[in-house]
């Protein structure tokens, strides 16, 4: 094993790290956030990133030199997987937020609405 590989080794063992690390936090937040349609994306957002965790141990094995792992390229595969899933659960996000924003701007017309007729009220009596 040459330097170079030795820090690919390193470099992927470290990315592999990380990514379970993050996939960790990522099911924390799942548990606060379980409920509704923001909870629908976590969950997505969970699977991406044990994806992602995935496809590190793959490119781990690629780089380590483990039998058949480089000829089989499974690591592009969990990639393609991977950014499937996250632009999935991006999408999921944007329609969250969207929705909240349209409902936000409802709920300001209602209240601009309620002032006017409170103040016509006032005037009135």
């Amino acid at each position: 094993m040459n330097a170079l590989s030795s820090y690919a080794v390193i470099s992927t063992l470290f990315c592999f790290l990380l990514s379970v690390g993050a996939a960790a936090i990522a099911i924390n937040l799942y548990s606060l956030l379980r409920t509704g349609q923001i909870g629908a994306s976590w969950r997505v957002l969970i699977i991406a990133s044990v994806l992602f965790s995935l496809g590190q141990a793959v490119r781990l094995a690629e780089v380590s030199g483990v039998p058949y792992a480089q000829e089989m390229r499974l690591s592009a595969v969990v990639d393609l997987i991977f950014v499937l899933a996250l632009a999935y659960a991006f999408f999921l996000q944007r329609q969250v937020f969207s929705e909240a924003r349209h409902n936000l701007r409802d709920e300001e017309e209602i209240e601009i609405e309620d002032e006017d007729e409170a103040v016509v009220s006032v005037y009135q009596a």
